[in-house]
């Protein structure tokens, strides 16, 4: 082979490598996407379809799954994750001195709402990872995403909580387990 030859060789085999990463990381972004559309069609979060979508491609844990299994053990420790962070927020803001009595009142409610949730996600994860129980699974789900919250919406709702990291945490609550529960209701 001439050297002109093995040169144009050398180059054709780099280009086709290339290429066909090109091809794969494209394929996976699409099947990343297909993915997260699938988990955020839940019919509850219908109206929020979009900050679904945009909340779970902002997580590089989630993005990079390949499969309904992964992804729905993503969305879960993300949401356990993010319901940890604003229990935690909220513990930090009842221990604080200046806090009058309504206020706290209403942060224990949220404490005791975010304490739930957390409680629901892990056992949906553990029915998930460990005894493949996806019916049950879902409950938990459910009942995180909607029941266990309800007492933190509601003092938000009757103008008690203002706090935006508390509003943000009620927000992601229910697209965390909602989404979650779609993935796992197609396994």
């Amino acid at each position: 082979m001439s050297p002109s030859n093995l040169s144009m060789f050398i180059a054709s085999i780099f280009l086709l490598s290339s290429l066909s990463n090109i091809i794969i990381i494209t394929n996976a972004s699409a099947t990343s996407s297909s993915l997260i559309e699938k988990a955020c069609s839940d019919p509850r979060i219908h109206s929020d379809l979009k900050l679904c979508i945009r909340i779970l491609q902002s997580y590089p844990k989630i993005v990079s799954v390949a499969n309904l299994l992964d992804l729905s053990i993503a969305i879960m420790e993300t949401g356990i994750s993010n319901a940890t962070n604003t229990l935690a927020y909220v513990e930090n803001l009842l221990n604080k001195s200046n806090v009058g009595p309504n206020l706290k009142g209403a942060l224990k409610e949220c404490k005791s709402s975010y304490d739930a949730v957390i409680v629901s996600f892990k056992s949906a994860l553990n029915e998930i990872r460990w005894d493949k129980d996806y019916r049950t699974a879902t409950y938990d789900l459910q009942i995180g995403s909607i029941d266990d919250i309800q007492l933190c919406l509601d003092n938000v709702a009757s103008g008690k909580i203002k706090d935006g990291n508390i509003l943000s945490g009620n927000k992601v609550v229910p697209i965390f387990g909602l989404s979650a529960y779609q993935v796992v209701d197609s396994l």
